[in-house]
């Protein structure tokens, strides 16, 4: 395993025109799979890699899956979600990242992580989230935004194939500066209703002494920065008429009835507490 901060690029390297597009127009798009998908191509026209997730990591609280994207026709972000749920805070490989986050020497930096499956101590983990998937090696780029949120781009190696050489390492290293950056400028267009950090929703439900569940807290934060029921539910790998029961759960728990009053309840939560920074990324 290797952490490591990128340093400034001069080197000249080849890189995909119709790849380099298609990242910038996924920027704005409203389908949450088209920027994972747009880095995986782009990173594939060079280094065969097998699947690629965005996470938003909150300040508190649970990851959220923003998007996923797959180089298999039938492949389901499954991994993903148990990652989400169970995994997380066993990922001894990001907790790691984090902390040099905030060590000073690697504060607000992009920071890079390359981890074999064979690294993680954890067989529940390693089965779940590699075996499972058919995956052997992750490739992580994390950047760290300006409301203590972070983002982390994880770009997984198929087992079928062999390790990442030192050249794959350096072409990915290359390339991560401007994935990072298209994954904040992804943030940070969202808008701002949509892209309240889990602060608010954590609020809400302290004010109101309710218990979201795992899952319905996910959908429920999936629909707050504007995702719709078929887009929340294949972000999450779950069927839309399972998201339809986790968002009525939610909404019941939380006194609403409609995702205008959840917009309405998270827009008074940030008028009740200016001291929220609204500046959603870095630059």
């Amino acid at each position: 395993m290797r952490i490591w901060k990128t340093s400034p690029q001069s080197q000249k390297f080849p890189i995909s025109q119709s790849g380099l597009f298609q990242l910038l127009a996924a920027i704005t798009n409203d389908d949450p799979k088209m920027l994972p998908q747009a880095i995986l191509d782009l990173v594939r026209s060079e280094v065969d890699m097998l699947n690629c997730a965005l996470f938003l990591l909150p300040a508190t609280g649970q990851p959220l899956l923003l998007g996923h994207a797959e180089s298999r026709l039938f492949g389901a972000p499954k991994a993903s979600g148990a990652y989400v749920e169970q995994y997380y805070q066993r990922d001894i490989a990001l907790q790691e990242v984090v902390r040099h986050n905030n060590s000073a020497s690697m504060s607000r930096s992009t920071i890079l992580l390359h981890q074999s499956a064979h690294d993680i101590v954890d067989p529940a983990y390693r089965t779940a989230c590699y075996d499972a998937a058919g995956t052997t090696q992750r490739f992580g780029i994390f950047r760290q935004l300006k409301d203590n949120n972070n983002l982390f781009i994880g770009i997984y190696r198929s087992a079928s194939v062999q390790a990442l050489s030192p050249a794959d390492l350096h072409y990915l290293e290359l390339l991560a500066d401007c994935l990072g950056e298209a994954a904040v400028q992804r943030y940070s267009v969202m808008p701002q209703a949509y892209s309240l950090s889990a602060n608010k929703l954590d609020l809400i439900q302290s004010e109101l002494k309710a218990k979201l569940s795992k899952r319905e807290y996910d959908l429920i934060l999936h629909i707050a920065r504007g995702l719709t029921i078929p887009a929340a539910s294949r972000a999450m790998g779950i069927k839309a008429a399972s998201a339809i029961t986790y968002r009525n759960r939610g909404f019941a728990k939380l006194n609403i009835r409609t995702q205008q009053e959840l917009f309405a309840k998270l827009i008074e939560r940030v008028e009740a507490a200016p001291d929220f920074n609204m500046k959603t990324a870095s630059m």
